[in-house]
């Protein structure tokens, strides 16, 4: 058995499944993100859909970020807690009560909307007049993904213009997504040579045009750390970075240190020769698999690396110990690091948050479940 911390420990006295963050390994993931920032000279903005909660977003704005970056609505309203806050929704928000709620939001914070239609700016621009207030607009250019944006730069330039014109809109910048790199993919110079032969005329059609952007914003945490490769950026985006999980475990981009949650759950059945069954299920875990279609693995046993949770039902989840020499045993209490802590996150009302100190203090989650 390979003990690799001392999380299980500490949540002896709760009950399982529980979720449990490293306070010391989540302060030392921020310093590392800002410290690669600074030598970049890249503003930070944390993505706060991968925490979903107060705490880690007051922590991530005392080490300096520029503001927060959302995917929904309802987490912005859930975690902007001061006056002027500096809001990106990072998605294309369409729907007139969303629209609402960020046009209201204007009024308070300063909040800009990651848009690739003129659809979406129209509605925006409705509702920022009805309401006498400024929404901010990032156009989405389509770095590799297919999944938002576009990549032809008539269409960027076009979209930027309007958004120049529409009344109660304003102009800022450029949102890229680099969700197509991971693994090997995410440490190769030659495909952020690949984006930047995309991007390069793209930016620089935007200037011709005296469009250029104030800010150039890339996300997606696999390829985080070579996000200087892509020309013309200065802000990052960084969600999962935080606190990692067995996917950027998997892929090389952290160490098993880095990883600062775990889904703690206990053993309840072994029935079953090379299985145990543990309490926690999909509704801790999530039912992600690591890739679809490929791997069944669906979170790493950190005192166990032999083991291999391969099934989940609700409120159960399936664990191959059969390459253990010493398996778990019935009662025991193992630490998970899940696939997708993103999805992980809400699936609880609260953490437990192990404090530097030793202790163990519960804190909300307070954006679960918004989805709108």
């Amino acid at each position: 058995m390979e003990i690799t911390d001392h999380m299980y420990d500490v949540a002896a006295d709760i009950p399982t499944p529980c979720l449990i963050i490293d306070e010391n390994r989540l302060e030392k993931n921020i310093g590392r993100i800002h410290d690669y920032a600074a030598r970049h000279s890249f503003m930070v903005r944390p993505h706060v859909k991968t925490h979903k909660c107060i705490y880690i977003t007051r922590m991530q704005m005392a080490a300096g970020a520029k503001g927060i970056a959302v995917a929904k609505a309802g987490e912005a309203l859930a975690l902007a807690e001061n006056p002027g806050t500096d809001i990106t929704v990072a998605y294309p928000v369409l729907g007139k009560q969303q629209i609402k709620m960020i046009a209201d939001m204007a009024a308070r914070h300063t909040i800009r909307v990651a848009v690739d239609s003129r659809h979406l700016m129209a509605c925006l621009s409705k509702a920022a007049q009805a309401n006498q207030t400024r929404i901010g607009i990032h156009i989405i250019f389509d770095a590799g993904l297919h999944r938002c944006g576009t990549s032809d730069p008539e269409d960027v330039v076009a979209l930027a213009r309007y958004a120049t014109k529409a009344p109660g809109l304003h102009y800022e910048g450029v949102q890229l997504y680099l969700g197509h790199l991971y693994g090997d993919a995410a440490r190769d110079p030659a495909h952020f040579r690949q984006i930047n032969t995309l991007w390069d005329p793209t930016y620089k059609a935007l200037c011709r045009a005296g469009l250029t952007p104030e800010t150039v914003s890339s996300g997606s945490s696999p390829s985080l750390f070579n996000t200087h490769l892509v020309n013309h950026v200065n802000e990052i985006r960084v969600g999962t970075m935080y606190l990692n999980d067995y996917f950027e475990l998997k892929f090389n981009h952290c160490e098993i240190l880095d990883c600062a949650a775990r889904v703690v759950a206990t053993v309840i059945s072994d029935r079953v020769e090379g299985q145990v069954i543990i309490d926690a299920g999909s509704k801790a875990l999530c039912a992600k698999q690591l890739l679809a279609g490929k791997n069944l693995e669906m979170g790493y046993v950190c005192e166990y690396p032999e083991a291999k949770i391969f099934r989940l039902h609700e409120e159960h989840g399936w664990v191959d110990v059969s390459q253990c020499k010493k398996p778990p045993s019935l009662g025991q209490r193992i630490s998970i690091i899940p696939v997708n802590i993103a999805l992980c996150m809400n699936l609880f009302n609260v953490f437990f948050l192990a404090g530097k100190d030793g202790s163990l203090r519960r804190e909300p989650i307070q954006a679960r479940g918004c989805c709108v």
